[in-house]
């Protein structure tokens, strides 16, 4: 088969496996505060990519060169403490649907930085997918809404609204989590293992979080086993598209691979209008501003 079309099915397939980590966040996130919450889906995904790389290449920690299990270290920190904790405070504060559909514009972000360090190029057909992106997110941005939260989440002043915050949080995410896409790139290759660089990652990032987070977790006591565990549940499935992301990386180039990975607000749309009906309102704007998100991303693939 074909890298580059092997490249595209792992990314789909990080694209179902964030979709359902995100609908299931949105359950679990309620009772605890956001940098907790990200320290215990670390874990469960740590434990996730541990069993992985015992199976597929028990060896490949070893095999790697002090250099880089650093640089793998630096992207865990920038990836969970910046990227994961970020989506998830935007998640708490103008649900999974919006937060979810925002974070798609990242291929904007990611195509910028691909062009930018990798020498990548940007063809006419990849702008106009970029474009459609650009319209669809400024769409959602502008719509109206009201999302339950738990009143530890709530972080509006008298400086700026809750809406507003949870758009800059998305946005601020989506600038790590594209940066990172490019940083992976340039060390994926030669005798590097994805299941270790995933494994180191996920180790550093949640060693830190627990660092920083140790005295909230004496405040979230009281949080129900059931709300642990599907936040637990969540950080598996997101480590899940992490590894596939990096395999879609591995053998396909970031302008391609961040822009699929897009399609996953659509998938997340779907399973929030399933799964999601009482907690979040999916309005007109939004419904309509994924369709334009994702249709931008088809026209990139397409594009290819």
């Amino acid at each position: 088969m074909n890298t580059v079309l092997v490249g595209i099915l792992f990314a789909l397939g990080a694209c179902i496996s964030w979709a359902a980590a995100n609908i299931v966040l949105r359950f679990g996130i309620a009772e605890m505060r956001i940098l907790p919450a990200t320290a215990v889906s670390l874990v469960g995904g740590l434990l996730y990519v541990l069993v992985v790389n015992l199976i597929f290449d028990p060896g490949a920690i070893g095999r790697m060169e002090s250099s880089v299990l650093l640089a793998f270290a630096f992207v865990g920190v920038v990836q969970f403490l910046g990227s994961r904790h970020l989506f998830y405070r935007g998640v708490a504060l103008i649900g999974v649907a919006r937060a979810t559909a925002l974070g798609g514009g990242s291929p904007i972000i990611g195509s910028f930085l691909a062009v930018l360090f990798l020498g990548e190029i940007v063809t006419l057909s990849l702008a106009s997918g970029i474009l459609a992106v650009v319209i669809g997110t400024t769409i959602i941005v502008s719509d109206d809404f009201d999302t339950a939260l738990a009143p530890h989440q709530s972080s509006s002043t008298n400086f700026i609204s809750q809406s507003k915050l949870g758009f800059i949080s998305i946005i601020a995410s989506s600038f790590f989590y594209s940066a990172v896409q490019v940083f992976v790139k340039n060390l994926l290759g030669g005798d590097v293992s994805v299941f270790a660089g995933s494994f180191i990652a996920l180790a550093s990032g949640a060693f830190i979080l627990l660092l920083g987070t140790a005295k909230n977790f004496k405040r979230n006591y009281d949080v129900s086993r059931q709300h642990l565990l599907l936040i637990f549940v969540a950080g598996m499935l997101a480590s899940n598209g992490l590894v596939l992301s990096f395999l879609a990386l591995e053998r396909t180039p970031v302008v391609l691979v961040s822009p699929i990975i897009g399609i996953t607000p659509l998938i997340t749309l779907v399973l929030a209008a399933i799964f999601l009906r009482e907690l979040e309102k999916l309005t007109f704007k939004v419904i309509s501003g994924s369709i334009i998100v994702v249709t931008g991303v088809i026209l990139v693939v397409l594009a290819k």
